[in-house]
This record gives structure tokens, sequence and C-alpha cells, in this order.
């Protein structure tokens, strides 16, 4: 430290003189002395804080890692949750309109039996045989129609019901 320097600075400001052995320059001696050692205290409080910051990072980077993977897991379960409401909403509609459709299947086959049994009814009598076999024919091609549209509907439900659980 420049004493002479640092007197003509004091003097200029306030016109006070001092000496460069004046005890003023003593407390600046001391004052410099308490302010570095209080810069080193709070240095080495800074130092021992940095020293755990990477492991504090490390620890609050892998609890939001954490969080932001429960709150995914979350989402996923209820989007899968939403999804199986939706295929047993959708299989239950599958399911009404073929159960619609045979019914509705059911009443025209018994109608078209009605029909047959009534003209085989009023063949005469030699012509039985053939109203017979023709009424057979009509029930067991008419069976048949009706067996065949049931199982298309099942295997199409079937097929829907797969593709929406990735089977």
């Amino acid at each position: 430290m420049d004493k002479t320097r640092l007197a003509a600075a004091v003097y200029k400001r306030t016109g006070y003189p001092l000496e460069p052995t004046d005890s003023a320059f003593a407390l600046v001696e001391l004052n410099r002395v308490a302010l570095e050692e209080l810069i080193a205290e709070a240095a080495g409080r800074l130092v021992e804080r940095l020293d755990t910051l990477p492991e504090r990072i490390q620890s609050s980077g892998a609890s939001v890692a954490a969080e932001v993977a429960t709150q995914g897991m979350q989402r996923v379960v209820e989007m899968l949750t939403e999804s199986r409401r939706t295929i047993a909403s959708d299989t239950e509609q599958a399911q009404r309109r073929i159960a619609e459709q045979t019914g509705k299947a059911s009443k025209d086959l018994s109608r078209q039996v009605a029909e047959v049994v009534r003209a085989a009814q009023s063949l005469s009598r030699g012509a039985g045989a053939r109203a017979r076999w023709l009424l057979a024919g009509a029930v067991i091609g008419a069976a048949c129609c009706a067996v065949g549209f049931v199982t298309s509907e099942l295997v199409t439900a079937g097929s829907v019901f797969q593709r929406v659980h990735g089977q």
C-alpha cells in the first residue's frame, strides 16, 4: 500500500494532513486484515456449497425424472382405461347389431318357410313328394343362408375385437 499516495488523497478530500507513520494507517491495515479474513471465510463457505452442488443437481434431476415418469405412467393408464371403455362400447354395439340382424334374418326365414309350407299343402296328392322335397330344399337353403350370415357377422366382430386388442 502506497501510504504517501493515500495521505495525499485524504488531504485532497478532507483537508486533514496525514503522515505515513500516522496511526490512521494502522487502522487501515487492521481493517484490511479483518476484511481479508472475512473474505477467506466467505470463500470457504462458498467452496463448501459449490462442492455439494453436483450431488444436489443430480438428486434434483433424479427426482424430476421420477416425477415425469410417474405422470407419464398415469397418463398411459388413463389412456388404456379409456381405450378399454371404447372397446367395450364398440363390442356391445356390434353384438346388438348382430342380434338385430339375426332376428331379422330369422323372421324372414320363418315367413319363407311358412309360405313354402302353405304352397306344399295346396299341392295335390301326386305332387306331395315333390312338394316335400321342395320344402326340405327351401328350409335347408334358408337355414344355410341364416347360418352363413350369422357366421360372417361373428367373424367380422371377432376381427374388429382382435384389431382393437392388438392380437
